[in-house]
Formats: structure tokens, sequence, C-alpha cells
């Protein structure tokens, strides 16, 4: 039998949305009145069944419950609650699954809502894939006769990657915090009284500042990125907080270092500033140096929480190299989409710190590619738990510091 044509991603979503609302799933009979007639018709696959039956309801409860089964598993938790296929979570309406399960979390119900929308967008491209010739939702339980096939890695999937592990969801307001020069280092016209002021030019991190604006504009250019020197950033209402620079020259990094299970040394200016770990017993990191004063590699440190639904990056290092390579290692076009998948495979949604090297060779700085080399160190915790190690390669910095090597 040929199957009707497919209806579009908005049109699903649509009907994914409506269906949602009320009991959802929990009373399959609702997929009538939810569903537009094309959507239903195509999610039924050609197979027989006379519109608005048993048969067809079961029809339509399976594909959409299959469909669900192949998210991941982080997408897959906000799908079942959304759908009301969870016990503890089942109430008559969206709102209350959705702060129950916030409530469950001990997060807030906006970074419920983000996450679901995510995986309803998913949702709807699995349901589309379900009626090709290529791909096929099976009943749960029965197992494919053929592996599906590996996701596409055209540059827009690449993007879709890094969007995803980024937070950019259209129309998401960015603020960046840029570490900032302190006062008595900075040029005359750093100055608003100046008469050739620069605002940029009490700006530390420049180099990282201006990568990271110019890929937030080439992966979503719908997205309001604002940017801020410490001093001038108050507002609380981002989606995205990116916070560049460490805490010696950053004030804002300074207020997130009471939750952070690390901290870097503080030493006088024009000395490095070594990183702390207190759970590896008190281990200490620092960038490594040539015996002539040129330096070898910097340590990127890399930290993602999340605070009252707003999800916060932030930018460390020893020193301004490290600083770059946090960005790069998960920004750039080539090595960021495999760094972030990386990642979010192992750690899912959870908070984590990732600890790694990094080297610049001339000009050119050093780009991580964590799928070849292990991370230094991953810290991570998941709501309402405390930080874990879950990565430690820390001996091979440490024998290297040792031996000059």
């Amino acid at each position: 039998m040929v199957l009707s044509s497919p209806p579009s991603i908005d049109q699903v979503k649509e009907c994914l949305i409506k269906l949602r609302q009320g009991p959802a799933l929990a009373r399959p009979t609702t997929l009538l009145t939810a569903l537009d007639t094309p959507v239903r018709d195509y999610l039924c696959h050609g197979r027989p069944h006379i519109p608005g039956s048993a048969d067809q309801v079961a029809l339509l409860d399976a594909t959409i419950r299959s469909a669900i089964g192949l998210l991941s598993d982080t997408e897959r938790q906000f799908a079942e609650v959304d759908f009301n296929l969870v016990n503890d979570h089942r109430f008559p309406t969206l709102t209350e699954r959705q702060e129950s399960l916030a409530s469950h979390q001990k997060c807030a119900a906006k970074t419920v809502r983000r996450h679901a929308a995510r995986a309803l967008d998913t949702l709807a491209y699995l349901l589309i894939a379900s009626g090709t010739t290529e791909t096929k939702l099976l009943p749960a339980g029965q197992e494919p006769a053929e592996s599906r096939p590996e996701p596409a890695s055209g540059p827009e999937n690449l993007a879709d990657t890094l969007r995803a592990f980024w937070r950019l969801s259209p129309n998401a307001k960015v603020d960046i915090v840029c570490s900032e020069i302190p006062a008595d280092e900075r040029p005359d016209y750093a100055s608003p009284a100046d008469r050739n002021y620069l605002r940029y030019a009490k700006f530390a991190d420049l180099d990282t500042l201006i990568y990271i604006r110019t890929r937030l504009a080439q992966l979503a250019p719908t997205v309001v990125v604002r940017d801020f020197a410490p001093s001038e950033h108050y507002d609380t209402h981002a989606d995205v907080l990116v916070v560049i620079g460490g805490p010696p020259w950053n004030a804002k990094y300074r207020e997130f270092l009471p939750q952070l299970p690390f901290h870097f040394e503080p030493h006088p200016l024009g000395e490095d500033d070594p990183l702390v770990v207190p759970a590896l017993d008190g281990l200490s990191l620092a960038p490594r140096w040539t015996s002539r004063g040129e330096l070898i590699e910097d340590l990127t440190v890399l930290t993602r929480l999340t605070v009252q639904g707003t999800t916060v990056f932030l930018l460390g290092g020893c020193l301004t190299l490290g600083v770059l390579g946090a960005a790069r290692c998960l920004m750039d076009a080539d090595r960021g989409p495999a760094n972030a998948t990386y990642l979010t495979d192992r750690l899912g949604d959870n908070d984590f710190v990732l600890v790694t090297e990094v080297r610049r060779v001339g000009g050119i700085t050093d780009v991580a590619d964590l799928t070849m080399i292990e991370p230094l160190l991953v810290i991570t915790r998941s709501a309402g738990e405390g930080w874990g190690v879950v990565t430690d390669n820390t001996k091979r910095f440490a024998n290297r510091q040792h031996t000059g090597s």
C-alpha cells in the first residue's frame, strides 16, 4: 500500500503540543481529537484500519510510544512525563506533570519546559521519519530487522549538535560577561572620560570574546547576544550566560566559586594561578614553561552549570590561552560537534567541569579532540547531588610537569 505524503514538521509538532496538554497517552482516545486527520493517516503507515476505530487508536499509540523509545535517555525522560507515561508524575495537565518533574529534579519548571521542548522537536522528526521507506518504527519490544543508519554528519547536522549543546534555541537570550583588565593596568582610552574612548579597551580575553561572538552569529543568527564587563552585568534573565576568563580578572566568575569543586590559587600579577582540586588531595596543576620562559601548554577549564533555568558556561584557564582553548574545544566547527557529543553521551544534561591541556604553536591555538585523547579531568553532578570525579588522567600532566618533557 502506498503511504500518504508526509505532513510538515510544524503540523506534527502542533498536534503533539495539543496531545500533551491534557491526559495525553494516559487516555489514548485523545489521539483522535489531538491529531489532525492527515497526521493520523500518515502515522498509521498504510496499515488497514477504520478511521476513528480502536484499531486506529492502537496503531497511533504504538507509533508514538515507539518513537519516544528511540529518543536519547535524557530527552526520553522529558517526553515520557509530557505524554503522561510515568506513574510518579501522572497528572491530568501538562503543567502539573512538568512541575512535578521539576520538583523531583530540584530545578526550575522553566528548565523542564526548555528540555521538554527540545524533546518534542526530536520526537516530531522521528515521527516524520517513521513513515519513510528507509525508517520504520516498530511496536515496543520488537527488534528491527536491520540496524538503524548512522545519523547524517553534514554541516547542518554538526551545527545542530553545537546549538543543542550550547542551548541556542531560536530567539534565546545569551549574555557574555568577559573579564576586564584591572583599572591600574588599563590604557587611558579605556576610560569613558577619554576623548578617544574605546569600550573594549578594558576587556581582557578579547580573542575569546571575539571568537565566541563570531561563532554565535554563525550558529544561531536569531539569538540575542549582549556582552558586558563584570562591573556592568546585573541582569539575571538570560537563557544562557557565558563567563569568559578566570576569577582573578572576572568578578562574575568569582560569584560561582563557592559551588565549584576547584579553585585557582591566587598569585601576584605576572605569576601563574595554579588550578587546585581539593577532592584529589589538593592536586595543583599549573601551565608548563620552557627554561627560556616560553609557554608550552596551559590548562583549559570549562564548566557548565544550570542555575534557576539559566545555563551557565564558565570558560577558564590559568592563562588567556586556556580560556581560548575552552571556547574552541566546544565551539570549533570541525572538532566541536564531536567533543560536544562525547560529553553529552557520557554526562547528559548534568553539570560538569572539564579540564584538559591546550597548546599554541606560533599564533595557532590547538583544539582538543576528546575522542582521541581523553580529558585530564571530568567532574560532574546531577540535580541535587554532590560533585564526583568520573575521569582522572591528571597523572599524565603532573608527570610532564615534573619531568619538564
